[in-house]
């Protein structure tokens, strides 16, 4: 009587090297220290900010009474200067705030996705793709409320030197380089994270049945 009998139908061929998992884990431990720096200065920066701001013009410089009408006028026009200059620091700062989040958020995500990928692949591989999607939804988001801001104080050069021309052609480049250089990073990590999760990935082999043994 012979009897049919398949073996090792599933069976792991080599373990990968853990260094791939190991190396980013590293790598995000890192990134996570660098986005904690980033938010703890981003939070404090306000509060330098403040210090500055809550200056008048007249503390600076001095009412001119004895002046000539030029003096008078060159003073006026700082002072309008100053306080536009003090109108586009108080919404920076107020931005400052969601900055702070974003960033301590990416910390706090990039020390789980660390852990995780030294203990457990697949969660790992998961919290990295958060950290990917969570830091380019809000770099996008950033630049697109800096572009609301102006990325220069000065929003009008006045009619000799082409009014808003050049803070608009400011702002346009701007935005379109910090969009692409978001998108760019993001997509190496994206790779990055599809390269390591790829070589970390157990080989395995299906065998087919390997033939029949008399008993």
């Amino acid at each position: 009587m012979s009897e049919a009998r398949i073996e090792g139908a599933y069976a792991p061929v080599s373990e990968p090297s853990p260094w791939w998992l190991r190396g980013l884990a590293i790598f995000m431990a890192l990134m996570a220290i660098l986005f904690a720096f980033n938010a703890l200065m981003t939070a404090v920066t306000p509060m330098l900010i403040s210090e500055f701001t809550d200056m008048e013009w007249e503390e600076i410089e001095a009412y001119p009474e004895d002046g000539s009408d030029e003096e008078k006028e060159e003073w006026e026009e700082g002072k309008t200067a100053w306080e536009d200059m003090q109108d586009y620091l108080d919404d920076f700062t107020e931005f400052m705030g969601p900055i702070a989040l974003h960033n301590a958020l990416l910390a706090i995500i990039g020390l789980a996705s660390a852990v995780l990928l030294w203990t457990n692949r697949e969660a790992g591989i998961k919290a990295v793709g958060a950290w990917i999607a969570v830091n380019f939804a809000g770099g996008i988001w950033m630049m697109w409320k800096m572009s609301e801001i102006g990325f220069t104080p000065v929003d009008d050069y006045g009619p000799e030197a082409g009014g808003t021309a050049i803070p608009d052609l400011v702002n346009q480049i701007s935005m379109v380089v910090g969009v692409g250089q978001i998108a760019f990073c993001n997509a190496i990590m994206l790779a990055i994270l599809m390269l390591v999760a790829s070589k970390s990935r157990p080989e395995t082999s299906y065998d087919i049945p390997s033939g029949f043994r008399d008993s």
